[in-house]
């Protein structure tokens, strides 16, 4: 999706955080693919900044996957 996409536009017109559901977002102000980096956090989640970790990093950080899991436990 890029900025002006229409599918990125209608989500951004509602609610971040809709209905009875917890949300989280982890990101990293070092991430080189998701740019602006404080897009990320949404209103009304936990937001995590998770550090200095570039995009697929997250997929092998312990303290994310602990995150994670604490979250959902």
């Amino acid at each position: 999706m890029t900025p002006g996409f229409y599918v990125q536009d209608g989500l951004a017109e509602r609610d971040e955080t809709p209905g009875a559901v917890s949300y989280a977002t982890f990101w990293s102000n070092c991430d080189e693919i998701i740019n602006p980096d404080d897009s990320v956090p949404l209103a009304g989640a936990t937001n995590v900044l998770a550090g200095c970790l570039e995009h697929n990093d997250f997929l092998g950080d312990d303290a994310v996957s602990q995150g994670v899991r604490d979250f959902v436990g």
